[in-house]
Order: structure tokens, then C-alpha cells, then sequence
């Protein structure tokens, strides 16, 4: 996040520079498929706070690579792809020692939409800690999940998040993901 401002915790504008990358793998009986997912979004945004509720909202331009093993050129989501992205997050302390996060993004590219809500307790005064659940869809599948979350784990400029949990899809097949999170505020 950046703020021309040079402040993040005033209201106005904002600048998000998302990126990540996925890796994801399942079996059928007689092959194993891996997807390798990059997906990247460049999106001015606006913060809105009040007491300790603070809302953003962002809109703007998104690219997704997939490298899909065995390769399938038939698949259209395969390759790169451009398109536009909009994105909303939620944070809420009702008290010190307590959180609420909620978080939805959607984009053009392959009708892909997501929704993230977590709780929490305040430990150590270091980091956030409670479960989570989210949905992710696209034209392949919708993923459900639900877990475990470590939020706001500073060390120096990076801001660290862990997640772990359980996840199904819409084909019945399940397991375990984990998610690693960094991010950096100017």
C-alpha cells in the first residue's frame, strides 16, 4: 500500500500493488494435474475510517498467468490474461484485544471472485490470532476453506500473515492449504 499523502492511517487516497503466486495440485484416479497461478493487480484505491473501523476500497487493472502440467492449449484461462479487478476490505477492533477482517475481490478474468472473514485476539501484543473461513471461485471450481490465521506479525517494514486449514472444492475432493502473506506500507 501507498498513500501520496504519505500517511496510511489518514483518510483518502491510496495505491495497492498486489501480487502472488499459487500453486496448486489434485489427482484423478489415473493422472495428477498442477497449475501454477500468478496474479498481479495495480489498483488506486480510497480509506475510510470512523472510531476503529476502517473500510477500503479499490478498483483498477489485473493480469493472471496460468502454467497448467500436463499443458492443455484447448483451456481457456491458460496463458496470460488481462482484465479489471475490484477489491474491498474491512478491519474492526471492537476492543483492544479483539479483531474483525472481512475482505472481497472480484475480476473479469474468468469470472474469479473471493471472500475472506476472520476473527481474532490480540497476543503478546506482537500479532493477531483466531480463525478464518473464505470462498474462492473460478471457471474451473469454488473453494472453501476454513482454518487458522496469524494476521499483523511485524518485523521491521514487512507486515507477516500465516494461515492453515482445511479446503474443499465444489468436486468433493479436499485437504490442507496454507497461506503465507507479507506486506509493506509507505
Amino acid at each position: 500500500l501507498w498513500a501520496p499523502q504519505g500517511d496510511l492511517n489518514k483518510d483518502g487516497p491510496l495505491l495497492r500493488l498486489f501480487l502472488s503466486d499459487d500453486f496448486e495440485r489434485y489427482d484423478t484416479p489415473g493422472q495428477r494435474f498442477n497449475s501454477t497461478i500468478f496474479r498481479g493487480s495495480i489498483m488506486p484505491g480510497w480509506r475510510i475510517k470512523h472510531g476503529d473501523v476502517e473500510i477500503k476500497v479499490f478498483t483498477g487493472l489485473a493480469v493472471e498467468n496460468r502454467v497448467l502440467a500436463p499443458d492443455n492449449p484447448a483451456d481457456a484461462l491458460r496463458g496470460t490474461h488481462f482484465g479489471a479487478q475490484m477489491a474491498a476490505e474491512l478491519w474492526w477492533e471492537p476492543t483492544r484485544a479483539t479483531m474483525l477482517a472481512a475482505a472481497a475481490s472480484a475480476t473479469t478474468i474468468g469470472s474469479e471472485y473471493s471472500a475472506r472473514m476472520a476473527g481474532g485476539w490480540r497476543l503478546l501484543d506482537r500479532f493477531w490470532a483466531g480463525p478464518e473461513v473464505s470462498i474462492s471461485s473460478d471457471a474451473y471450481s469454488t473453494q472453501y476453506r476454513i482454518g487458522a490465521h496469524i494476521t499483523g506479525l511485524k518485523a521491521g517494514i514487512l507486515e507477516w500473515s500465516f494461515a492453515t486449514g482445511y479446503v474443499e472444492d465444489s468436486f468433493h475432493r479436499s485437504g490442507i492449504y496454507g497461506r503465507i502473506g507479507v506486506l509493506t506500507r509507505y
